[in-house]
C-alpha cells in the first residue's frame, strides 16, 4: 500500500516487485484473450510477457540476493515458468536455488524464527512446505536424490487463513497436527499433499523389503484418511458446467490428489518391473485371522494404481479443466508413466488373459495426454511413444500364439502325454524373498546380468521426457 501511495518503492522491495512479476507473468498464460480485448483492444499479451520476462531475468539475481520469502517465491515460480517454456535445465536449477535460500534464512527449521505475528507465521509455513513438495516432485520427475531428503527439518502444517472456503453440500472434518477436529477447507488439499510428500521421502535406493512394505502401509493409511470432499469418485458427475467456483476447485483438487497418490505407489514398487519373479511379492499381508481382505502382491498393486490413472478418462470434464492449469504438465508426466508401467505388466506375460485390459487401459491414457495436454508438442510425444508400446504388444502377442501353437504340436508328437510333459515342465513359482533382502534398480538389473547407470542422465547435457512433463507443485 505504500508504495501504491508514493509511486516509490526501496531497494529492499525489489523482491517483492519481482515476485508481482512473475504471478502476473504465469497469470498472462491462463488469461481469456477476449476478456483483455475488453478491457484494451490493442493490447498484445504475448508482448507483454516477454517484456516481463526480460525485467525479472535482469533482476533475478539480484533478488535472491536478498534471501527472504519473496526471493524464495521468485525462485519457485520461475522454475514453474521455465518448465511451461520448456527450458527444464533452468527450471531444476531454479527450484533447488529455492531450496537452498529456504535453508540459508533458517526456513526449515521453525524453532529459530523470532515470535511472529499468526498471518506472517502461516505463510512462512506455506512457504516451506511450498518449496519443500516442489524438491520432491523435482526429484521424482528429474530422476536425481532430493536436497531435503528425509524429515529433517522442523516446520509445523500451516493453518487456513483466508481459504476456509468449503465444498457446498458436503461437511467433513480431518484431524489436524495438533489432534483438534476442523472443517476440510480448499486449503486441506496443501496439507494431505504435504504428507504424502513426506512418506515419500523415505524412499531410496538399495530399500529393504520390510522398509517399502512401511512405506506401502504408510501411503495405504494415508489414502484412508482422505476425506470425502477430496475424493475423485464423489465428483464422478461434474463436467465442467458448473460456474460456482467452489466445486470447481474441489474437483480438481480431488483429481491431482488421487493421481499423486496413485502416481506414488508406481515409483514405491517399480523397481520390480524389471524382474518377473519379483512381481509376485507380497506388499500387504492378512494381519488378522478372519480378515475379508486378501494379500496384496506387487503385481496387484501396480496394477490398480496403473488401472485407476487411466480411469480418469471417464471425467472428461474435469480433465479439461485441468488443461487450463499449470497442473496439465504434471497430470501428462503421471499419465505417462502409468502407460510405461502398463505396457511392462503387458509384455511381462503376453499370454495373460489380463493383456486386453492393459491396451485398454493404454488406450484410455492415450487419450487423455492428447486432451490435457491440448496437442502440445510434449503430448504428442508421449501419446507416440505409448501407441508404438501397444503395437510392441500386439507383436509380441502374435510371436507368442505362434509359439504355443508349434509348443503344442511337437507335444502331440512326444512320447510323453500331455499331462506327462506338462509334470516333467512343472510350474515355476515365484521364491520367497525375505524381509531382509535389498530390493533396488543395482540389485534386480545385476540379476539380468544387464550394465545399471548409477548416475542417470546428466541433467547439464541432455534433456529426457520425463524432464520436459515434469512440473513442480
Amino acid at each position: 500500500m505504500p508504495m501504491i501511495q508514493i509511486g516509490a518503492a526501496a531497494v529492499s522491495e525489489k523482491p517483492f516487485l519481482l515476485l508481482l512479476l512473475v504471478v502476473l507473468m504465469i497469470g498472462t498464460r491462463f488469461v481469456q484473450p477476449e476478456i483483455i480485448t475488453t478491457h484494451d483492444p490493442v493490447f498484445n499479451i504475448e508482448s507483454y510477457r516477454n517484456q516481463v520476462l526480460n525485467a525479472v531475468e535482469q533482476h533475478l539475481f539480484s533478488s535472491l540476493h536478498e534471501a527472504d520469502l519473496e526471493s524464495i517465491g521468485c525462485a519457485l515460480l520461475m522454475s514453474i515458468e521455465y518448465l511451461l517454456e520448456g527450458k527444464t535445465k533452468l527450471a531444476f536449477v531454479l527450484s533447488g536455488m529455492g531450496l537452498r535460500i529456504a535453508h540459508a534464512i533458517g526456513l526449515h527449521d521453525e524453532s529459530t524464527w523470532d515470535p511472529l505475528e499468526n498471518v506472517e507465521l502461516q505463510v512462512r509455513r506455506r512457504v516451506w512446505w511450498a518449496i519443500y513438495m516442489a524438491d520432491g516432485y523435482a526429484a521424482q520427475a528429474y530422476g536425481k536424490p532430493p536436497i531435503q531428503a528425509g524429515g529433517r527439518f522442523r516446520v509445523l502444517e500451516p493453518q487456513d487463513l483466508d481459504d476456509i472456503t468449503t465444498c457446498p453440500g458436503i461437511t467433513s472434518y480431518e484431524v489436524r497436527e495438533d489432534g483438534s477436529l476442523r472443517p476440510v477447507s480448499s486449503f486441506s488439499y496443501n496439507r494431505y499433499k504435504a504428507q504424502l510428500y513426506s512418506i515419500m521421502s523415505a524412499v531410496m535406493p538399495g530399500m529393504r523389503l520390510k522398509e517399502i512394505k512401511d512405506v506401502y502401509s504408510r501411503l495405504s493409511a494415508w489414502e484412508a484418511m482422505i476425506p470425502t470432499e477430496l475424493r475423485l469418485d464423489i465428483h464422478r458427475n461434474y463436467e465442467g458446467e458448473m460456474q460456482d467456483k467452489g466445486p470447481r476447485v474441489f474437483t480438481l483438487q480431488a483429481l491431482t490428489l488421487q493421481l499423486a497418490f496413485d502416481h506414488n505407489m508406481l515409483l514405491l514398487l517399480r523397481p520390480f518391473l524389471v524382474s518377473k519373479r519379483h512381481l509376485s511379492i507380497q506388499v500387504f499381508s492378512q494381519s488378522e485371522p478372519n480378515s475379508s481382505e486378501s494379500p496384496v502382491t506387487v503385481r496387484d498393486q501396480m496394477i490398480t494404481s496403473a488401472i485407476r490413472i487411466s480411469s480418469i478418462h471417464q471425467h472428461r470434464g474435469i480433465i479439461r479443466l485441468v488443461s487450463n492449469t499449470t497442473a496439465a504438465a504434471q497430470v501428462c508426466f503421471q499419465c505417462f508413466t502409468a502407460g510405461v508401467i502398463v505396457a511392462m505388466l503387458a509384455l511381462s506375460d503376453v499370454s495373460s488373459p489380463q493383456v486386453p485390459k492393459f491396451k485398454q487401459a493404454l488406450a484410455r491414457l492415450i487419450n487423455i495426454l492428447s486432451l490435457a495436454g491440448s496437442g502440445t508438442l510434449l503430448s504428442k510425444q508421449s501419446v507416440e511413444i505409448l501407441t508404438d508400446t501397444m503395437h510392441i504388444i500386439s507383436s509380441q502377442e502374435v510371436s507368442a500364439l505362434i509359439d504355443r501353437v508349434a509348443g503344442d504340436s511337437e507335444t502331440e508328437h512326444s512320447p510323453l502325454g500331455n499331462r506327462e510333459a506338462e509334470r516333467a515342465l512343472g510350474d515355476v513359482q515365484a521364491p520367497e524373498v525375505s524381509s531382509d533382502v535389498a530390493v533396488d534398480d543395482e540389485e534386480i538389473w545385476g540379476e539380468l546380468g544387464r550394465p545399471l547407470d548409477l548416475d542417470g542422465f546428466d541433467i547439464s547435457s541432455s534433456t529426457s521426457l520425463y524432464q520436459q512433463l515434469a512440473l513442480f507443485l
